[in-house]
């Protein structure tokens, strides 16, 4: 029997650019149309390797549930479950990845990364590339109270960038959205050169 490729590990964001935020109060800081459609699009087809905050607050943010099949909710809690049996749960991304090669194989062959902070933080030295929203202009990540008392704020790793740098292939065209005021960008980064030489 031919042995299965091995899955690829993506990770899927959308961040301020200004001050790498990508939550607030436990949800997501804006609420931007063409960037929820744009995440729905990429990971149908794909698994989804989340947190358990995270998964929480995606199933406010999609009513409907993720297009990510299988689904592995990262915890450490021993009370987390699922009756519809829809999801398996590690502790960590590496024991993560192992139950993803255990269990039926994803179509697209990828596993979408999806948050939170410290689930990003441990997938940088593993993902190939990152598909990530940009938010250029119109969010103010102080004005929106990153420094209350109640804010929560959750940023993108700092050290990102020394993982990875821009896909020359996508020149991340600037949109505007009427409805949120904002200005963003679909970017594509993959893993810096010298990081895929000395893993392989």
């Amino acid at each position: 029997m031919a042995l299965q490729a091995p899955l690829e590990i993506r990770i899927i964001t959308c961040m301020c650019s200004r001050s790498r935020l990508i939550g607030l109060r436990g949800d997501l800081p804006w609420r931007l149309a063409p960037d929820l459609a744009h995440f729905r699009q990429l990971t149908a087809g794909g698994a989804a390797l989340i947190g358990r905050k995270s998964y929480e607050e995606a199933l406010q943010t999609h009513p409907s549930g993720l297009t990510s099949s299988p689904v592995c909710v990262l915890t450490r809690s021993g009370n987390f479950s699922r009756s519809d049996g829809t999801v398996v749960t590690a502790s960590s991304v590496r024991q993560g990845l192992q139950t993803m090669q255990c269990i039926p194989r994803p179509l697209s062959g990828i596993v979408w990364v999806m948050g939170g902070a410290e689930i990003f933080r441990e997938a940088l030295s593993s993902a190939k590339a990152i598909s990530m929203t940009l938010i250029t202009d119109g969010f103010d990540s102080q004005a929106a109270g990153v420094d209350e008392p109640d804010a929560e704020a959750v940023y993108f790793p700092a050290e990102w960038q020394e993982f990875f740098e821009p896909d020359e292939a996508c020149s991340g065209e600037s949109h505007f959205d009427p409805d949120s005021g904002l200005t963003y960008e679909f970017r594509e980064f993959v893993a810096r050169r010298a990081r895929v030489t000395d893993g392989d």
